[in-house]
């Protein structure tokens, strides 16, 4: 027998954390904060399981079981993030029995399992491969980096700059003018938003990984973001948003440029702009900024569902959330999001 037993943890959340941050495939999104973050702003089940060898972790596997009546039962790791999966620094043994751990717990549920990996684990598993991460090289040197950049890029950014858009850095202060433009901008995208609380709860949990990066015009925040930091990266995990007004002014170029800067300045070495699905347009946008493609390894059990490999048109759905006033959609746009796991 391997003498390993897998086990929901129970533990401090600081001897889980520690794991993560000693084991490479560890992520800012297998942090145990996520766990309290999920079951209080959105009650949804979570598993968080830890593979133990004569009484010490030797392998993690955070999951949560979102219920739908209209999108279905998912066991994910992690929903609403880019990562998951399985993180060992003991061997393959481990990572298959806390997958096997893991298919059970989604057959028991009659839920679809979804392991978000960065890296291929080589699972027996189907994987889907449409989604890709793009991340950028910051450097040590802050005028490499711009000399690095397109000229298109750079000439953005100098148009913002001489409209007088200033960029600030926060905690969770300036939270309700993050969540406005945000709000707006998911609306207009014809898209659910995610809730206030969803928003509370991470900082609660996670403040010291979190920033909030404002833009201001004069004295009006016109752009903003809710930015990880974890190790030596940043990452925006498509919390990022300007309004549409204020397009012209370039907002979202002087934003990732001093969020660039400020990583760079604070010991960052990788901006991660987040996953987007092959030569759409978020992707195209993101390679503007030179950003290198990085493979994501979704992994499925039983099978990868049939929405995923072939994607429903909901342009009517979306037109018609567009037409609705931000008010009516941050009502109802929240039941929405926490049952969709992308």
């Amino acid at each position: 027998m391997s003498g390993i037993c897998i086990r929901d943890w129970s533990g401090a959340a600081e001897v889980w954390d520690a794991y993560v941050h000693s084991a490479p495939e560890g992520t800012v999104c297998h942090l145990y904060g996520w766990r309290e973050v999920i079951e209080r702003a959105y009650r949804h089940q979570t598993f968080y399981l830890a593979a133990m060898r004569q009484g010490r972790i030797c392998g993690l596997l955070p999951l949560a079981l979102i219920r739908s009546r209209l999108f279905g039962r998912h066991l994910v790791s992690m929903p609403y993030m880019d990562y998951g999966g399985v993180v060992t620094q003991d061997g393959e043994e481990v990572r298959q029995q806390l997958v096997e751990a893991a298919t059970q717990l989604a057959h028991d549920s009659q839920a679809t399992l979804c392991l978000r990996c960065g890296t291929d684990q080589g699972l027996a598993l189907p994987v889907w491969l449409d989604k890709l991460t793009m991340r950028i090289n910051l450097g040590t040197d802050v005028d490499a980096l711009w000399k690095w950049l397109s000229p298109e890029r750079r000439n953005r950014i100098r148009k913002g700059h001489k409209h007088g858009l200033k960029v600030s850095f926060h905690a969770s202060e300036h939270l309700e003018a993050f969540y406005r433009i945000f709000a707006t901008n998911m609306r207009d995208l014809g898209s659910p938003v995610h809730s206030r609380q969803f928003f509370h709860r991470m900082f609660a949990s996670l403040e010291p990984y979190l920033r909030l990066i404002l833009v201001w015009h004069q004295d009006t925040p016109i752009a903003a973001a809710c930015c990880l930091f974890y190790q030596d990266t940043v990452t925006i995990p498509g919390w990022i948003s300007a309004l549409r007004p204020y397009f012209s002014l370039c907002p979202n170029q002087v934003l990732h440029w001093e969020l660039m800067r400020y990583g760079i300045d604070h010991g960052y070495r990788t901006l991660d702009l987040g996953r987007s699905s092959k030569d759409t347009g978020t992707f195209e946008a993101k390679r503007q900024w030179r950003a290198t493609p990085v493979q994501l390894y979704w992994y499925y059990f039983p099978d990868v569902p049939p929405s995923q490999r072939t994607p429903q048109p909901f342009s009517r759905q979306v037109a018609l959330w567009q037409r609705l006033p931000v008010s009516l959609a941050n009502a109802v746009g929240p039941s929405l999001r926490k049952s969709i796991p992308n």
